[in-house]
């Protein structure tokens, strides 16, 4: 990969992580949703099951 397809490949993966904080923070219990999701993934939770769990 060339220098121009990384810092492609790293902007897009920035706003991508900006959107998913402003996602986050801008929702009412988005901290205490974010530690659900991240508690079920440790544990071994499906990802298709994470909804269920952590709602």
């Amino acid at each position: 990969m060339d220098k121009e397809a990384i810092k492609g490949l790293l902007i897009l993966l920035a706003v991508g992580v900006a959107l998913a904080m402003l996602a986050v923070v801008g929702t009412e219990d988005g901290w205490h949703k974010l530690g659900c999701v991240l508690r079920a993934v440790a544990h071994g939770v499906a990802l298709s099951n994470i909804r269920s769990v952590c709602l």
